[in-house]
């Protein structure tokens, strides 16, 4: 089956061409709390993002008890009927929703609420049997890496097409919270790429912004930030997470490096460029006056920027003209034309 460079999200495109999709993850920084989380989520649209991600995991279903995250998620699930109202809230502002569903049972009905996709976060990797079902959903799969050997992600892909999946973006990501800049791996967004005939988005775990938008660089397609209304609040994923301010600022940051990648087709350079050429290059002038007659050479040709509207022949013409007679006399700093010279027979 053939890789589609450009898949459907909602009512969004996600692939080269493409606005980068912002995605906001909230995880569950909301700790539970529907009022907060429907409090993120007006913040995520008022930052400009462009869709919002939960995690929806029964903790019995994923997490052995005694352990941090059986304790964490027992903690922090919203019901079926509040996720409902998240993702109905998330629309109405504008933003696409959708989650990371770690059991069968939980992702059958988060189906139910029409997802812009399925999330496989990075700990689902190999679970190559909640992969294909999802797969099987006909929802678009938005695939993490981190944690992933390349034959972990060959595999998770083979079980996606498997499952009849067409549609997948596969994220970048390096799980450690946070992220040292030095093990951002940004450049493994281009070879993911190479290697896999996919788009490709980048989870962005390290502190502040600037990886993200370095990110858009590299070629990301997709990011995925961690947000929350209070970055002091203890545990969870507080501590690494952007509060709405820093949202706003990573949206503004992408956007201007989107406009700074862009490349009016077919202008290089650009029109508005053309001045600048005729202002700024060099070109062949008289180093001083010249009678008629007087054959060209290194001693009497300059090259030099210009008056305006007095451009000689460009410095590649200056080998080939030497030994050229003018046909009428230069007077120093005057261009040398091709009109000015006297051609050899």
């Amino acid at each position: 089956m053939s890789a589609r460079k450009t898949i459907a999200f909602g009512n969004r495109a996600i692939g080269s061409g493409h606005p980068v999709c912002i995605v906001a993850e909230i995880g569950i920084n909301h700790e539970g709390d529907v009022a907060a989380c429907a409090r993120l989520i007006e913040a995520v649209a008022a930052a400009g993002a462009d869709a919002i991600k939960l995690q929806t995991i029964d903790a019995d279903a994923n997490y052995v008890r005694g352990t941090k995250s059986h304790e964490i998620f027992s903690g922090a699930a919203l019901t079926r009927e509040e996720t409902a109202r998240m993702f109905a809230l998330a629309r109405e502002l504008g933003l696409e929703a959708f989650t990371t569903a770690g059991d069968f049972e939980t992702l059958a009905w988060v189906d139910a609420l029409a997802p812009a996709a399925h999330k496989i976060s990075s700990g689902l990797l190999t679970h190559t049997p909640l992969i294909e079902r999802a797969a099987a959903t006909g929802r678009p799969l938005v695939v993490s890496t981190g944690l992933g050997t390349e034959d972990d992600i060959a595999r998770a892909l083979d079980a996606a097409r498997k499952g009849g999946a067409q549609d997948i973006v596969l994220l970048h990501c390096t799980s450690l919270y946070p992220t040292p800049p030095e093990r951002a791996r940004l450049s493994r967004i281009g070879q993911l790429e190479k290697r896999f005939s996919l788009p490709v988005g980048f989870s962005d775990h390290t502190e502040g912004t600037l990886a993200s938008a370095l990110a858009v660089a590299c070629g990301a397609v997709m990011l995925e930030k961690h947000v929350t209304l209070d970055r002091t609040r203890a545990g969870f994923d507080h501590a690494i997470s952007l509060e709405p301010e820093g949202l706003a600022d990573l949206v503004a940051n992408v956007r201007r490096a989107e406009r700074m990648l862009a490349a009016p087709q077919g202008e290089t350079p650009s029109k508005d460029e053309e001045a600048a050429r005729e202002r700024y290059l060099r070109c062949l002038v008289a180093a001083h006056d010249i009678p008629a007659g007087t054959a060209l050479s290194k001693e009497n040709i300059a090259i030099k920027r210009p008056l305006p509207g007095r451009r000689g022949l460009p410095p590649w013409e200056y080998e080939r003209v030497l030994g050229l007679p003018v046909a009428k006399a230069r007077l120093a700093d005057d261009p040398i034309r091709a009109e000015d010279l006297e051609e050899r027979p």
